[in-house]
This record gives structure tokens, C-alpha cells and sequence, in this order.
């Protein structure tokens, strides 16, 4: 965090800081600034209490004490690294269980380089005052009996010490980071010589993108064929091929960090925010290969969870579910904070961990086996659990299901969209129109890799029965 640029909101007030029209001088703004500040976007914020749709942040204090990896007495803290400071009585604060009770006499600021900037809600402005300064403040603000109390940022547990010097990640493969050159990151593996495309910087407000993708021109490295994996895994590689198609042109090693995702990968496009679902699924694969702690040394499955080992012995489970997607709906935020740790900057931390799944990937075959076992178990639970039953697939082709199975995986439809276009006459054709206004591009290369498969006599010779959860001669 020693990069981050707290000057530049001193004097501001919140008006100024708060896209989002959450500015009553009556309320209190303290976390409120912080969390922008910090970009601290979980549970309730200020979006959520206006509608408004600019970058949404949390707004209360004893929301982000127990999001914090660390905390303890402020007299404890170690002042060389930027972190929170908490005031309120000290009564309220349960410290072994990172409980802090909601009255209103309580306060948050960020120390930073021997300074603490904050709120103050009765000068409606950010402030910078010493923590000498800070705790005579608010002693003589709320009364006797005040604790202060540190806590470092949350997710500053997840951060690495990533340079573009290789030497400061210990790992036994380990990376050195070329870029930005022209918008493009490279990177290279220290023992070697031959350098490789990582991504390019994308930066699209409008569209809330920001960060690492691949130009179709630039695809390159390993391509998922279906037939090479036909014999593991029967025929639902075939539908995979034409997802992967439509996602990466199948190409393996494949990633993006721009969306609200924050990390995905893959010729199936494994998204990081989902919990017990897509790219999790594809680091629990990996743990169990020896190569794994050559490329991730600092994780770990723990009590069958994936989490982040720090050198002190530090546990933080990047699999704990957090109410912080679309609608308050659960993603897995620590372990997209692990991989991408801020949404709007490329951090180093994203392209070391794009290149170390993607040199990975590149050249161990078992690593491709993962990640095809996987793409196709999640395929194969989706149609058992939820596709067919919904839509009554048994005895459908293989190639609309195919066709269904892509449209699911992208989520361009419902269920109660795609009912009564399967009564239709021609089904795969109407599916294959599917709000083409919107979706044409997809569409097309969709309908190009159907036609290729059937060409090659892989779809159009089966159909789906339930009872297998597979597919029998048509």
C-alpha cells in the first residue's frame, strides 16, 4: 500500500469523493471515505443506499473491522506499513473474534507513513493529523474509556511482494515481468530466456472494464482438441469443443482480468467469482499435482479449502462466500482478490498469476488434463442437475444440447426463455437466432463450430438420456 495517494483527498469533502450521491453532511463519512480510498466494496454501500451506479463502497465501520486479516491494540501495531485505525469505546470490541459493536461513537481512519487521514464529520472534509493528534481528538470528542485499535487492510493478507524483480516471489518457478509496452505485459521465467504474452491493459469505464486481455489476433500457445480427450471423457468433449470455441478458440492457456470476475481462465473461460463452481474447481484440480507449490507456494487445501498460507503461518480462507456480487449475491471475493487484487489497476499481482498459470499450462500436459476434467464435470453436473430436468432434454439431439449448453454457460437466456422455443418446428435454428441484436457475433461462430462438428461426423450421431447423463446412438 505504500503507493497509494491519500494527499490528494485532504480538504476534500464527500461530494467530492462519492460518485453516488451519498453526501448528508448529517451522516457520518468516516468509513465512507475510507473505503474509497482503500476501494473496499463489500456489504453495504453506498450504492446500495442511493441506486447509483459509480464505484460503490462500503459505508460502515463495524463492517470493515472483521474484514480486516488482522487486527489488535493500536499500541501493538507495527507503524512501518499503512493500515486502518478504529476508535470506540473499549468495551465495544471483542478483539479474538474481530467483533466490533454498532453504536455511533466510533471512528475509522488510514495511518500511513506516520500520519492518519480521515473523516471529519464536523468539518465535512478529509483531514491529516498525527495519531498523537488523532487519539486527542477523539478522547476529548467521546469521553473516557477509548480504545484504538489496528487493523490491517482487508485483503493486504493476499498481497505478495511482487516486482518485476523475480527474485522477490519465492517460488520455485519464478517469473520476471516485462511491461507495460505498449499497453502489453510479457513475461518471462527467471531461469529462462524465451519471453511470452501475458495480456494487454484494457481500460473501458463506460463498459466497467479494466485490466488484462488477450486481442484475438494475439491468441497463441495450446488449443483444447476434443478428440484427445474423447476416450477419458465420451462425448461431452465435443460440446466442449464448441463452447470453447465461442469463449477462447480453444486456446488453453487463455486470460482475462478485466471484468467483475476479476480473474478468468481457460478454453471454457473459468471465472473466479463463483463459489464451488468454475475456476476454484480448477485450483483444487491443480493442488493435487507436485508441480503445484512450484508455481503457488503460497497456498494451500485446508480442511478442504483453498487458502493463503503467509510466511508467519497466517491462514486466510479464500473461499469464504461474501455477499459482495450483483444483488448482494455470494462470490468468492477473497480468492478474486488473491488473484486480482484492485479492480481498476493492473497490478503485478494479476500478471504474475496470469503468467504462472499460463506458462503451467503451456507446458505440462497434466495441467491441461486438469483443467479439461474439470470443464467437463461442471458441463456434465449442470445438464444432471439443472439443464435437462429444466427443459425436459431427454431423447434431445446432441446438437441442441449443444447449442443449449452454450447459451447456459454464457447466460444469455433462461430457462423460461428456452421452453417454448424448444416446441418450435426448427429449434436449433430458432436457438441459434437467439436475440441475434444483441448476440450476432456469438451467434455466427456458434452456428461455424456446430456445422464443423457435424462435418466431421462428431455431433449430429447422438442424443441426451437422463437416466446416463450422457448420450446414446440417435
Amino acid at each position: 500500500m505504500s503507493t497509494v495517494n491519500l494527499q490528494q483527498y485532504v480538504g476534500k469533502s464527500i461530494s467530492a469523493i462519492c460518485g453516488n450521491g451519498y453526501h448528508n453532511d448529517d451522516f457520518n463519512h468516516c468509513a465512507h471515505f475510507v473505503s474509497h480510498a482503500l476501494g473496499l466494496d463489500f456489504d453495504m454501500t453506498c450504492g446500495k443506499l442511493t441506486g447509483g451506479k459509480k464505484p460503490a463502497v462500503n459505508v460502515r465501520v463495524q463492517e470493515i473491522f472483521p474484514q480486516c486479516s488482522k487486527v489488535g491494540k493500536w499500541s501493538d501495531a507495527d507503524r512501518s506499513i499503512t493500515q486502518l485505525i478504529f476508535v470506540t469505546k473499549a468495551t465495544n470490541v471483542r478483539l479474538p473474534d474481530k467483533f466490533m459493536e454498532n453504536i455511533p461513537k466510533k471512528h475509522i481512519g488510514i495511518f500511513h507513513q506516520g500520519m492518519v487521514y480521515h473523516y471529519s464529520n464536523s468539518q465535512d472534509r478529509v483531514v491529516k493529523e498525527t495519531p498523537d493528534a488523532f487519539q486527542q481528538r477523539f478522547n476529548s470528542a467521546y469521553g473516557p474509556g477509548q480504545g484504538y485499535f489496528f487493523g490491517w487492510i482487508p485483503g493486504a493478507s493476499l498481497l505478495l511482494n511482487v516486482s518485476t524483480v523475480a527474485a522477490n516471489v519465492s517460488a520455485e518457478r519464478r517469473f520476471d515481468l516485462e511491461g507495460p509496452i505498449d499497453s502489453f505485459w510479457y513475461a518471462k521465467e527467471a531461469s529462462g530466456s524465451e519471453r511470452f504474452l501475458v495480456g494487454k491493459e484494457l481500460n473501458q469505464p463506460a463498459k466497467k472494464y479494466y485490466g488484462l486481455v488477450v486481442p484475438v489476433s494475439k491468441y497463441w500457445g495450446r488449443k483444447f482438441v476434443a478428440s484427445e480427450y474423447e476416450g477419458m471423457l465420451d462425448h461431452w468433449v465435443h460440446l466442449l469443443e464448441v463452447t470453447g470455441q465461442c469463449e477462447s478458440r480453444n486456446h488453453m492457456a487463455l486470460v482475462n482480468t478485466y471484468d467483475r470476475a476479476k480473474f478468468t481462465f481457460g478454453f471454457y473461460q473459468l471465472a473466479a467469482h463463483t463459489p464451488k463452481d468454475n475456476l476454484i474447481l480448477l485450483f483444487h484440480e491443480l493442488a493435487k499435482l507436485g508441480a503445484f507449490k512450484k508455481y503457488f507456494p503460497e497456498l494451500a487445501i485446508r480442511n478442504g479449502n483453498l487458502c493463503r498460507v503467509d510466511k508467519d503461518g497466517s491462514v486466510t480462507d479464500l473461499e469464504t462466500p461474501m455477499n459482495t456480487g450483483p444483488d448482494g449475491e455470494s462470490n468468492l471475493q477473497l480468492f478474486m482478490n488473491y488473484l486480482n487484487p484492485n479492480r481498476k489497476l493492473i497490478d503485478e499481482q494479476e500478471v504474475l498469476h496470469s503468467a504462472r498459470l499460463i506458462h503451467w499450462t503451456v507446458n505440462d500436459p497434466q495441467a491441461r488434463l486438469a483443467q479439461v476434467r474439470v470443464s467437463s464435470r461442471i458441463l456434465q453436473g449442470k445438464m444432471a442437475r439443472y439443464h435437462a430436468p429444466s427443459l425436459n432434454l431427454d431423447g434431445r439431439s446432441d446438437v441442441t444440447c449443444a447449442i443449449l449448453c452454450d447459451m447456459l454457460h454464457q447466460g444469455r437466456a433462461k430457462y423460461s426463455e428456452l421452453r417454448p422455443i424448444l416446441q418450435a418446428s426448427m429449434p436449433d435454428e430458432a436457438l441459434l437466432t437467439f436475440k441475434n441484436s444483441v448476440y450476432a457475433s456469438r451467434n455466427n461462430t456458434l452456428r461455424a463450430a456446430i456445422a464443423a462438428s457435424k462435418a466431421a461426423g462428431k455431433l449430429g450421431t447422438r442424443r441426451y438420456s437422463l437416466a446416463a447423463n450422457g448420450f446414446v446412438p440417435a
